[in-house]
């Protein structure tokens, strides 16, 4: 892990959309050095799929959650909030690191005229 990291850590909660809705699919909590940002690619493995394969996602929104002791507009006390939970909205994606299973289900889902997006991955050569 690069050092600027400093080994902290935030919890985020990845919330997956069905394809072409706004449904929620599914959603998994992670614990990661720095919170996904909109438009950034996410891959996710499975122990149920063979390495490196799983499902890929693209950042769409981004929702952080805060709490705060203080009830009038403006913060009268020295008493910062605190952090509740932030969630990460994604949208399904076809990617290079796409389970066979994953791609087939988005495939059918381009079949019924909804868009999947692919991920654009540069390599160095």
């Amino acid at each position: 892990m690069p050092k600027e990291y400093n080994n902290s850590r935030v919890k985020i909660i990845l919330v997956a959309h069905e394809p072409c809705s706004t449904t929620v699919d599914f959603s998994l909590e992670f614990e990661i050095p720095v919170v996904p940002r909109q438009g950034d690619y996410i891959s996710v493995a499975r122990p149920d799929v063979r390495k490196p394969f799983g499902q890929d996602f693209i950042v769409r929104h981004v929702w952080w959650r805060l709490r705060h002791r203080e009830t009038h507009v403006s913060s009268t006390t020295e008493t910062p909030g605190e952090f509740i939970e932030v969630f990460v909205e994604c949208d399904p994606a076809i990617g290079p690191y796409s389970s066979q299973a994953w791609r087939d289900s988005l495939e059918r889902a381009r079949s019924r005229g909804c868009k999947v997006e692919e991920m654009h991955v540069s390599r160095a050569g």
